[in-house]
């Protein structure tokens, strides 16, 4: 599987120096996110307020570190179903499904690469407005966001090649991408804190990996407060998570798989 996660990097790179003008604007958009959400954010108050309602010292920081969140976040998920889509658009999804490798490995493998790749690009789009900001100690908690990041991707990835599965079954991947991303993103809390939610929603954003990538972001921007206990909690967190979400995913993946043999949509 090392051929694939390296031709898959390889796919990655050599889009963007074949689209370097796509690519250019395509970076542009966590600052357009951050502009938004800053002018949303100060439309009814003062920047002081803001920091309030988002309870971290540093609202600027945070937004840019959760504009990353959310790019990377629901970027797994775009990128491991649109891999599945894209080979059955193509015809090319049942000579996929017959290489030596598990079909669900493939996901797992490309979709862990094409992520990794796209959370650096948007690591390093938003490193020089963070530096600028805040300076080094801006640039080195955005560095703590990044990898915590990379470990709450893992967990995602399982969950975003069950819902590739789900999309080929249905073949509606438009709708499971319609619904899976806007709710990460509503349980997460990526631009609010989870407590303004209902109990019921509180309860489920603690399933979520992203929640504790955005408890780090908090942390980051709040450097008064210090990281302590928190940040070690939210790592341990989704190190467990990797272990459940992983091992439960393999064994939806094993059904999704049947079923979508059985009604030709793989093979």
């Amino acid at each position: 599987m090392k051929a694939v996660f390296k031709a898959e990097l390889l796919i990655q790179y050599w889009w963007i120096k074949g689209n370097r003008w796509l690519a250019g604007l395509w970076l542009l958009w966590p600052y357009m996110a951050v502009v938004v959400l800053y002018v949303l954010g100060t439309s009814y108050g003062s920047l002081e307020n803001l920091a309030k309602s988002l309870g971290v010292d540093d609202p600027i920081l945070y937004l840019f570190a959760a504009s990353n969140i959310a790019f990377a976040a629901t970027g797994i998920i775009d990128t491991v179903v649109g891999i599945a889509t894209w080979h059955r658009w193509i015809g090319t999804l049942p000579y996929v499904y017959l290489q030596p490798n598990r079909f669900s490995s493939y996901l797992v493998v490309s979709g862990l690469a094409s992520s990794l790749f796209n959370i650096m690009e948007n690591y390093l789009a938003i490193l020089p407005g963070v530096l600028i900001y805040s300076g080094l100690r801006g640039g080195i908690g955005l560095t703590v966001v990044l990898l915590v990041l990379v470990i709450g991707s893992l967990p995602l990835v399982g969950i975003a090649v069950a819902a590739a599965l789900a999309s080929l079954i249905a073949r509606e991947e438009g709708n499971v991408l319609s619904f899976l991303n806007p709710l990460l993103l509503l349980l997460s809390g990526v631009f609010y804190p989870v407590e303004v939610l209902p109990r019921l929603l509180q309860a489920l954003s603690a399933a979520v990996p992203v929640t504790y990538v955005v408890q780090a972001a908090r942390l980051a921007a709040s450097f008064s407060h210090g990281p302590g206990a928190a940040l070690y909690y939210a790592a341990y967190t989704l190190g467990l998570m990797i272990v459940v979400y992983n091992t439960l995913s393999l064994a939806v993946i094993e059904l999704g798989e049947k079923s979508a043999r059985s009604r030709g949509a793989i093979a």
